[in-house]
């Protein structure tokens, strides 16, 4: 791709993140909803940049992420055919615990016809939102109440209690 994009960590509440980047020129999204006040914004490098100067104009704290490309923007959306070829060749099964999807915060399919359904929503993710605040409340509603976050930050771990941080 000609322009791999940036990516920035927004503080501040989703409506307001929504709100700024209606008035940013170029091409910026909302590419991870992580919790109800903290996001991940991503697309053209000038237009993310333009995006953050505005939300610290703005008084928000906005951290640009060293990453490679402008990920779950449409930026990267060429590379989900060749990954949906690539996941074909896998062995890959339905799962048999459930698990919540990124691109839409649900369930993976399950059954003897989930497979298609399930390469597609792999394939969809590499240039789809994460909907991390939908697929904790998915998995809330389905009885989750322990989340146990591995590795060495606890960034999860505070995106769990502003989302549910309100619930038993």
């Amino acid at each position: 791709v000609e322009d791999c994009g940036w990516m920035v960590a927004v503080f501040a509440p989703i409506a307001e993140i929504e709100r700024i980047l209606e008035s940013v020129d170029g091409y910026v999204v909302i590419a991870n909803v992580n919790s109800r006040s903290q996001a991940v914004i991503g697309g053209g490098s000038e237009a993310v940049e333009r995006a953050m100067q505005a939300f610290l104009d703005a008084g928000y704290n906005a951290v640009r992420l060293p990453v490679s490309h402008a990920f779950h923007t449409t930026i990267v959306a060429p590379a989900s055919g060749p990954m949906r070829r690539e996941l074909d060749r896998l062995r890959l099964a339905p799962p048999q615990l459930p698990i919540v999807a990124n691109v839409d915060g649900q369930f993976y399919p399950s059954g003897p016809d989930a497979r298609p359904k399930m390469l597609d929503i792999l394939a969809r993710q590499i240039a789809s939102p994460v909907q991390f605040v939908t697929g904790l409340e998915t998995l809330y509603d389905a009885g989750a109440r322990v989340f146990v976050e591995t590795g060495p930050k606890k960034a999860l771990q505070g995106f769990v209690d502003d989302v549910l941080g309100d619930h038993d």
